[in-house]
């Protein structure tokens, strides 16, 4: 039977793996779904079945590194599998594991909980808790790791609480507060028995901390204050320092609407208002220009005189805007009415207040109505000016990328027809607006790799429109760069003969311009049923958008019907099923959880194998089985022990086969301290009888123990 110290061992990790699995309960506030726990549960419940067998075996030393190997193995099976060599993980899979892991960061740094169940948030959260479970068996093989365990458990509960800005729960603190109890009493117990001054103990600590359970969330001060972004209100989307388009898509998750402006227009079609300007691509991310001061001023200067340009003004109220970056139309010549002075940026004609900051502000924004013909356009220059090589720079890009590109443009034979191309793909209906599809499947961003996946998936939202155009017009020598700021809003009624429009915190938007000699930077918007598709008058069939394809701009009332931020719960619609985790995690924790528990049992069978035929000659190997089946079987053995002593232990088991017992123990004396030895006699046949008479007389629990965990396989003992 197994020892005590082996029972205690046993169910010390499965108490301690049960109060952390119990835990794991509360991560549900964190992360959306159901998928993820199940994940994480059966990789802690491997890991647990790997430490606890080792354990069981004896292999004490192999015990961490053989558990860290079987959490690789699944962890590679279920999140990257093409990765592997046929089973086993290679260099590529650390490094697809470690890429699936540098995704997570910025999930779980910038989104609102609960998080999309994306594969690289359960793969963090998995193999996080299978390391747990690890930790957790190190820590109880100390002499007071009861207590160490006990503070990584309170860590591990407590965590949930802390993202979110909420009470932990104490339907949750109760039961694992009791199995932690289970496990102090474990190790008060003195000699088998545990004393009544320890129960005593140990009953008002359980009651004491089950009454603080309950207590607890009534009494404890908010935490909130210390909790991180996650469920808080969202930092600023343009500050010092913060790259707009980064920080875009956590606010379009992460807010209740509210309205951030209203504005009345003299512009024919209601503006885009400006915010950013990106023209800076590092294959990873676009960002602003170190060098916005360095260039010409645009605008004015940009057009031809022959293209129809009038100034035109826009009367802005910012409501609810943290930001020293004032919202206007491109391209702004002037502010008016601004607390404080402003300054304008060269490049991208951005304005920044010197003063206070925008929120609360009046002001009136002067800016230029360009309106060319599309055969202006489609007469521009098609030459990249030294000065705009830089607005196509690109790098190393993925095929699916200028590959797609060329096959939209397709017949296009100028740079406005392949704009137009451009936009009308991405809007066309082939592609889905989703703000939490990208996350769920991990192509959050808008850099090369990103923008790859995206054309692929064909769901995700302005971040992904957007640098998706930019990029793709890039490799056709297009200069292009992204716009970030507010969309044109929705319309609420009129003020001294000018449209209102309101906006919300929901309208943050980014899109593409596109630089066409002569007219300057072109807006071009990609993102399906946000704002209006560019498309400039066509000389036979003006405003009409038949001649170049393209759909006729909605009105107002459509542009609101369509606009998927205002259709609730769409957007998650999108994460497909094929991002589900836990059927290909109960496959590979099934596989290797066999393969560990019966692992032990073949390795015996085929050490037993190899020495009964090499007992064909000596009777040395056939009493080193003796003497392991001897410790299989519960038999106490020593490294000391000489073939007679234990022989003699063995004469008083139950049903063995005493005369093979004794002809074999002859036979090794004489191998043993014989000048002539004992060479070329055959002891299986005695060792066969002896190992199955052994067995016959155990009860059969034993038998089962010396079948699935032999203790022969641990080291000797002394």
């Amino acid at each position: 039977m197994a020892s005590t110290r082996e029972r205690g061992g046993f169910v010390e990790i499965s108490v301690a793996t049960g109060a952390l699995l119990i835990s794991l309960l509360g991560y549900r506030t964190v992360v959306d779904g159901s998928d993820w726990f199940v994940s994480t549960a059966l990789v802690a419940l491997l890991v647990a079945t790997v430490t606890v067998t080792l354990r069981l075996v004896g292999l004490n030393r192999t015990v961490t590194p053989v558990a860290l190997v079987a959490e690789l193995v699944v962890l590679s099976w279920v999140f990257v599998p093409s990765t592997l060599l046929i089973i086993v993980p290679t260099t590529d899979t650390i490094g697809g594991l470690a890429d699936l892991i540098e995704r997570a960061g910025p999930i779980i740094a910038q989104e609102q909980a609960p998080v999309a169940a994306s594969a690289s948030v359960v793969l963090v959260l998995a193999a996080s808790f299978g390391a747990l479970v690890i930790a957790l068996d190190l820590m109880l093989r100390l002499q007071r790791g009861v207590l160490v365990a006990g503070v990584l458990l309170l860590a591990v509960f407590i965590a949930p609480g802390l993202i979110t800005g909420t009470s932990p729960s104490p339907w949750i603190f109760a039961p694992v507060a009791l199995l932690w109890l289970v496990l102090l009493r474990g190790r008060t117990a003195v000699n088998g028995a545990t004393g009544t001054a320890r129960q005593g103990a140990a009953v008002v600590l359980g009651a004491g901390a089950l009454a603080t359970a309950l207590v607890f969330p009534v009494v404890s001060p908010d935490i909130s204050s210390v909790a991180a972004s996650w469920g808080n209100p969202p930092p600023q989307v343009f500050g010092r320092g913060i790259n707009p388009i980064v920080e875009l898509g956590t606010n379009l998750r992460r807010n209740t609407p509210v309205t951030v402006l209203s504005y009345t227009t003299g512009l024919d079609d209601p503006p885009y208002l400006k915010v950013a300007t990106l023209p800076d691509f590092t294959g990873k991310t676009w960002k602003p220009s170190a060098e916005f001061n360095d260039g010409r001023f645009e605008g004015v200067l940009s057009i031809s005189d022959d293209v129809d340009a009038v100034v035109k003004s826009t009367s802005i109220a910012v409501r609810r805007l943290r930001t020293d970056l004032l919202p206007v139309p491109y391209p702004v010549v002037a502010v008016r009415g601004l607390d404080g002075g402003y300054r304008v940026e060269r490049t991208g004609l951005t304005v920044e207040t010197t003063g206070a900051g925008v929120q609360g502000q009046t002001y009136t924004a002067q800016s230029i109505d360009v309106q060319p013909t599309a055969d202006q356009l489609r007469a521009a220059d098609p030459s990249v000016a030294p000065d705009f090589r830089k607005y196509v720079e690109l790098g190393q890009a993925p095929a699916i990328i200028a590959d797609t590109a060329r096959r939209v443009t397709q017949g296009a034979d100028t740079g406005y027809d392949r704009a137009l191309a451009l936009q009308r793909f991405f809007r066309s209906g082939d592609f889905e607006y989703s703000e939490t599809a990208p996350v769920a499947e991990d192509y959050d961003g808008n850099g090369l790799a990103v923008i790859s996946q995206f054309l692929q998936r064909k769901a995700g939202y302005c971040v992904h429109f957007s640098s998706a155009m930019a990029v793709m017009a890039r490799t056709l020598d297009i200069p292009s760069r992204v716009a970030v700021g507010y969309a044109p809003g929705t319309p609420d009624g009129s003020r001294g003969g000018e449209r209102r429009y309101t906006v919300q915190s929901s309208d943050l938007h980014a899109w593409t311009e596109l630089y066409f000699a002569g007219t300057g930077w072109v807006k071009f918007d990609p993102t399906p049923g946000i704002g209006e598709s560019t498309a400039f008058a066509e000389q036979a069939a003006a405003n009409t958008g038949d001649a170049t394809g393209q759909e006729p701009a909605p009105d107002a009332a459509q542009q609101n019907q369509q606009n998927p931020r205002s259709q609730e719960g769409s957007a998650a619609a999108v994460v497909a099923d094929d991002s589900s985790t836990a059927p290909r995690s109960a496959a590979a924790v099934l596989v290797v959880a066999l393969v560990v528990v019966l692992a032990p049992g073949l390795v015996r069978r085929g050490r037993r194998s190899w020495r009964m035929r090499r007992a064909e000659s000596s009777p040395e190997p056939a009493w080193r089985e003796i003497e392991d089946t001897a410790r299989d079987l519960g038999v106490v053995t020593s490294a000391a022990d000489t073939p007679r002593g234990l022989a003699q232990r063995l004469h008083a088991r139950p049903g063995v086969d005493e005369d093979s017992l004794q002809r074999l123990l002859e036979m090794v004396e004489i191998s043993r301290f014989s000048l002539a030895g004992a060479t070329g006699v055959s002891a299986t046949a005695d060792a066969r009888r002896i190992v199955t008479s052994l067995d016959r007389g155990a009860v059969r629990p034993t038998r089962w123990r010396a079948v699935l965990l032999p203790r022969s396989l641990g080291p000797r003992g002394g």
